[in-house]
């Protein structure tokens, strides 16, 4: 156990969580469903968690904070008035925010939404109880129970059937499994999820009479047998990643056939590939006259249909030349070490987004050398983030365009995230309609030249030790700031909006000559977190 950002974080290994979560869900000679999972976890919520009286800070889902068009994440300090154990959820009183946001006073929310702190007013409570049992609660809903477990018989026991194994895939995920395994379970796992809430929401829109349309009855019915097919699917693939034999195998199956599809490549040092729809011989004619201007005569060029088929195969340092078109990718493909993307047309009209069941956090994930990007629009649609730039990479991108394609800019979704150690260069690109442009971690670096920001909640989110500079960029129709610093040395009365002149020294950051629409297009305030416990209203 640590404390860390005023509140209980448990580090525990896999046999202590193992006896644990056996302790709690199993009963001696007694089979235990997965029907009987949620009651289980109810008597033992309602024999350690405190019923009322303590606090807790609420990371806020980002669902809900795109319904109160607030910025995510958005992290509440809340009273616990009272718990429903049946529920696994707390009536909360919200006592504290950090940014001007206007929420109702109080809400429903389940527990393992809520991270009790360590400093509590009555100090009475057994809130080290009550914060493990939190811990272990959300831990086993986030991690180990699955969207399909409900639909289990009753005569299958859920621990033994899979209390080790799924516990065993979790712990190996935290650094044993290789990232790209990890990408696929963490997709296949969040696109279940989706089924599944899909799958309830259908359910209860069923009409429970006869007089019901038959066609629209029928349809309905055909969409629910396929959401459940998915389903089946995705459980069976998970099944099998839960086994380390099984995994180890198919990924040495997998690096096989990448080398094998690579066999016929001509040029070992670098390939070029045309990604193309495909269309009429005059329209190949164009395709093939933009080519020439950009390749030597005598270079070697694949053309393929799909730009997922081509990022399966693709290695350090090959080019992907896109056409005119809309190119969905999914389980946030990327380049793998180097590589270059670049867009044959003008940016509008080359799109790269999500297939319509990907789920993934992020379009693309970035953990190789150095990545470039050319005339390309980025639409999140309904992802969380755009790209995802990681340690000791570089992304250079220019002429692009990041944005999310639906009418109404989004308060939640990310443009751009700079991991820590990543190092990203705009040119004249555009981010518009986005919750956060670009959000940096410490250590990051992030140049910005002729950038245009437009219709976002923010345009960038800085924190400490980040190197950033912006030269002749535009920041319009920003609806919190433009630019909003995050700092552990600003304390609660610290707060300010105003000018670039509020960040005073810090020589690691530099606007030059960029245009605001707003005077005060700053804000200096502390970590989202750390300050929220002296922000208590109840004590100022």
């Amino acid at each position: 156990m640590s404390e860390h950002m005023n509140i209980y974080t448990f580090h525990e290994s896999f046999e202590e969580r193992l006896e644990e979560y056996i302790e709690i869900l199993t009963t001696e000679g007694k089979v235990i469903p997965a029907s009987q999972i949620h009651e289980e976890w109810s008597c033992d919520v309602e024999l350690v968690i405190e019923p009322v009286g303590w606090q807790a800070f609420w990371n806020i889902p980002r669902s809900t904070c795109e319904n109160y068009h607030i910025r995510y994440p958005t992290v509440v300090l809340v009273e616990v008035l009272g718990t429903d154990y049946p529920t696994l959820c707390a009536s909360v009183k919200i006592t504290a925010v950090q940014d001007d946001i206007q929420l109702p006073e109080k809400h429903e929310v389940p527990l393992i939404e809520l991270y009790p702190t360590i400093k509590q007013k009555n100090t009475s409570l057994d809130i080290l109880g009550t914060a493990h049992c939190v811990d272990r609660l959300r831990l086993f809903y986030n991690h180990l129970w699955m969207p399909w477990d409900e639909d289990d018989d009753d005569d299958i026991d859920w621990v033994d059937q899979h209390l080790r194994s799924r516990l065993r895939l979790y712990y190996d995920m935290q650094g044993v499994i290789n990232k790209e395994t990890c990408d696929i379970i963490k997709s296949l796992l969040s696109e279940g999820r989706e089924i599944r809430n899909k799958i309830t929401i259908l359910e209860c829109a069923l009409p429970d009479d006869d007089d019901a349309p038959q066609e629209e009855l029928a349809k309905e019915t055909c969409a629910l047998m396929q959401l459940h097919l998915r389903l089946q699917q995705i459980k069976a693939e998970i099944d099998v990643l839960e086994n380390p034999q099984m995994r180890d195998l198919l990924w040495k199956n997998r690096s096989l056939e990448k080398k094998k599809k690579r066999s016929n490549n001509t040029d070992k040092d670098k390939s070029y590939y045309l990604v193309w729809e495909g269309g009429t011989v005059k329209q190949l004619q164009e395709v093939s006259n933009k080519i020439h201007t950009m390749l030597p005569e005598d270079m070697s060029i694949k053309i393929c249909g799909y730009l997922e088929d081509v990022l399966d195969i693709s290695e350090v340092g090959d080019t992907i030349l896109l056409g005119e078109g809309k190119h969905p990718i999914k389980h946030s493909s990327g380049l793998g070490e180097k590589g270059t993307i670049i867009g044959i047309h003008d940016t509008e009209k080359v799109i790269l987004s999500p297939r319509e069941s990907d789920v993934s956090s992020s379009l693309l994930n970035f953990h190789g050398t150095e990545i470039l990007l050319k005339n390309i629009c980025i639409d999140l649609e309904e992802l969380q983030a755009g790209i995802i730039i990681r340690k000791d990479c570089t992304a250079v991108m220019t002429n692009c365009r990041i944005c999310v394609s639906s009418t109404n800019p989004s308060s939640v979704k990310w443009g751009v995230i700079a991991m820590p150690g990543a190092k990203l260069v705009f040119n004249k690109t555009v981010f518009q309609g986005l919750g956060t442009a670009v959000v940096t971690y410490a250590t990051s670096e992030v140049i910005l030249n002729e950038c245009r920001f437009e219709q976002c909640y923010e345009g960038v989110r800085l924190t400490d030790n980040v190197r950033f500079t912006a030269t002749e960029c535009s920041f319009n129709k920003i609806e919190s700031c433009a630019v909003v610093m995050e700092s552990e040395t600003v304390n609660r009365s610290g707060t300010k909006i105003g000018s670039e002149e509020i960040f005073g020294e810090i020589s690691e950051i530099s606007f030059n000559e960029c245009k605001f629409d707003k005077e005060k297009s700053f804000m200096l305030k502390p970590k989202s977190a750390s300050a929220l416990m002296t922000l208590n209203k109840t004590e100022s």
